[in-house]
């Protein structure tokens, strides 16, 4: 009994292509492709987002740290079940009245605000500008990321950790106006802040 060949495989047959070198997404003609959660254990939790980053950075743009930690929030609370957040105020005027938290304890800072996780953001890159140029814009944010987890028994060292980088726009950057500032700013930080989110659920991407 003679079996017929699908059509979206059969050029590929006749070219000579090793067909089983294609991911099944691409044969099938998908644009998207289904993405799992690095790290599931924010569901439920209360969480303190702490976002650290060189002195320059906060010269350059002195909300920042403000922005890229509500927006973070945000973009988890859209997409994880549960959670709950510490005042980000509260905790912005802790990093300033205690100049020393960096030497403290994680499972310490975990108490001070009462919660079960602690995402840490240190930046290790923050600009709207593209390198090299006074006249054009281009957002380009790059973070550590770590979970810590206060009822581990080991609180001190990061449950997850990983890395998120994003350049907005990937194309080419834009000339420089007090409205593309505005934007680029805003767009870079809600495409930041999306990107780490996408670590703690499961999610769509699509394929490029």
């Amino acid at each position: 009994m003679k079996r017929s060949i699908p059509i979206i495989i059969l050029p590929l047959v006749l070219a000579g292509c090793n067909v089983l070198a294609y991911p099944l997404y691409v044969l099938l003609g998908q644009t998207e492709t289904r993405v799992k959660a690095e790290y599931a254990g924010l569901q439920d939790k209360k969480i303190a987002v702490i976002v650290v980053g060189q002195p320059g950075i906060d010269f350059e743009d002195p909300y920042a740290r403000m922005d890229l930690a509500l927006g973070t929030q945000r973009a988890i609370r859209e997409n994880v079940k549960g959670v709950e957040f510490a005042d980000q105020e509260k905790i912005q005027a802790f990093q300033r009245a205690r100049l020393d938290w960096y030497s403290l304890p994680l499972s310490e800072i975990a108490a001070q605000f009462q919660v079960q996780r602690v995402l840490y953001l240190e930046l290790i890159q923050y600009t709207i500008r593209e390198p090299d140029s006074v006249n054009l814009l281009r957002g380009r944010i790059w973070a550590q990321l770590r979970v810590y987890e206060a009822e581990s028994a080991l609180p001190e060292d990061p449950a997850y950790e990983t890395e998120v980088e994003i350049v907005y726009p990937e194309q080419a950057p834009q000339p420089y106006s007090e409205n593309n500032k505005l934007l680029i700013r805003r767009q870079s930080m809600e495409t930041f802040a999306l990107e780490a989110a996408r670590k703690f659920y499961d999610h769509k991407r699509k394929v490029k």
